[in-house]
C-alpha cells in the first residue's frame, strides 16, 4: 500500500511518527459511490435474475462503474426499475456492517464473491441488512458507509455493451447527483418557459 501525500509542517523522517488528515469530503463520496455499487448489484438481481454477476467495476469520487454479465440490454423500464430499488433502499436508512470472518463460513452464508477473485482464509464482509431482511452480503476491503441514507440520491447516466455478454452501467450518487438532477430541471423549468406551458405538459406540447 502507498499513501501520497503532502507535507505540510515538519520534517520527514524516517520512522517518526505522523499525523495523517484525509480529505474528507472525497473520501465520502466514494463511500457513498461504493455502498451504491453493492445496493445496485443486489437491485439487478432482483431485476434480471442471478445472471447478473459482477464482472468489474470501478468506484471513483464522481461516478461509479459497474460491469455484470448479461447477453441482453436493459429496457427503460428496467433501468427505471433498478433506479427505484436503488433509491427505496437509500430512503428506508438501513445499516451497513462490516464484519471480519472465515472465508468458507462466509461462502456457506451465501455471501457473494467476485468470480475468479483470490481471497484469504479470513475475509472481511459487508452487509446491508433491514432487521431480517439481508439486502446485500459481499466479501469487500473497501470503504463504506455506515447507513444507506448517506447516499442520498442515486442516478444511474449510461448503460450500455462492453464486452460479449458484458454490460456496464454507470451511475452518481450524493453531491454529484444532488447537483445534475437540479441542473436538469432547471433545463426542464427553461425549456417549458419557451414553450409556454407547465413542465407536466412540456412533453405533449413538444409531440
Amino acid at each position: 500500500i502507498v499513501h501520497h501525500g503532502i507535507l505540510r509542517s515538519g520534517k520527514a523522517v524516517i520512522n517518526q511518527p505522523v499525523i495523517l488528515s484525509i480529505d474528507y469530503e472525497r473520501r465520502q463520496d466514494i463511500m457513498r459511490n461504493h455502498t451504491a455499487t453493492h445496493l445496485l448489484h443486489a437491485a439487478l438481481r432482483v431485476v434480471i435474475g442471478d445472471q447478473a454477476r459482477q464482472a468489474g467495476s470501478l468506484v471513483a469520487p464522481d461516478h461509479l462503474r459497474f460491469d455484470f454479465n448479461s447477453n441482453q440490454a436493459l429496457t427503460s423500464e428496467q433501468i427505471e426499475e433498478v433506479e427505484a430499488i436503488v433509491n427505496k433502499k437509500i430512503l428506508l436508512s438501513i445499516p451497513v456492517t462490516t464484519e471480519i470472518e472465515n472465508l468458507d463460513d462466509a461462502i456457506n452464508e451465501g455471501v457473494t464473491a467476485i468470480f475468479n477473485e483470490k481471497y484469504g482464509d479470513i475475509v472481511r464482509v459487508v452487509r446491508v441488512l433491514d432487521d431480517d431482511e439481508l439486502v446485500s452480503a459481499e466479501l469487500c476491503g473497501g470503504t463504506h458507509v455506515s447507513n444507506t441514507s448517506e447516499i442520498g440520491l442515486f442516478l444511474i447516466t449510461s448503460e450500455g455493451s462492453v464486452a460479449t455478454g458484458i454490460r456496464r452501467i454507470e451511475a452518481i450518487t450524493g453531491r454529484n447527483a444532488n447537483f445534475v438532477a437540479r441542473k436538469n430541471v432547471q433545463a426542464l423549468r427553461e425549456l417549458a418557459s419557451l414553450m409556454n406551458v407547465s413542465t407536466e405538459g412540456l412533453h405533449q406540447k413538444v409531440e
